[in-house]
């Protein structure tokens, strides 16, 4: 058997002492429950600025979308997070004049910008289910209806 030198054991008695110390410091919660929703990883890097004089608003909302069912054309005044919880969900852009759809299901991450036009439409033969995490400016209404931007004669 190999032979740890002296150093490392010292070093490795702090470390466990100190892990050891904090977990004593530590408190427990009491009457407090946790549960977590949904948990996604983000295909893309989340950057979200707001004026740095100005304070904001948090709306969490939760979404489902029957099979088949629309959101219609709309876009919101502030930065959105959208972890989809199951379903799958088809989202269009209302400045893609190929009207081309990105699809995103369980487990997966989308973003929406301030002010963007956009669609999401349930496909699949299960609801969409998804939490919305928005950072809005104070007491705005989340969301405003848009016309169709004419891209995708299809949609209504």
């Amino acid at each position: 058997m190999a032979r740890i030198p002296v150093r490392k054991q010292i070093a490795l008695a702090g470390i466990l002492a100190l892990a050891g110390a904090a977990l004593a410091w530590a408190t427990p919660g009491s009457a407090f429950v946790t549960t977590p929703l949904v948990r996604s990883t983000a295909a893309v890097r989340i950057n979200i600025k707001t004026h740095p004089n100005t304070l904001n608003d948090v709306l969490v909302q939760s979404v489902v979308g029957q099979p088949g069912g629309y959101s219609g054309w709309h876009s919101h005044p502030g930065f959105g997070i959208v972890a989809v919880r199951s379903g799958v969900a088809a989202v269009y852009d209302g400045d893609d004049p190929t009207c081309t759809p990105k699809y995103v299901g369980a487990g997966e991450v989308f973003t929406e910008e301030p002010g963007h036009v956009h669609f999401v439409q349930s496909v699949g033969t299960v609801p969409y289910e998804a939490y919305a995490t928005f950072v809005l400016p104070v007491g705005v209404p989340l969301r405003t209806d848009e016309p169709n931007p004419g891209n995708c004669p299809f949609l209504p």
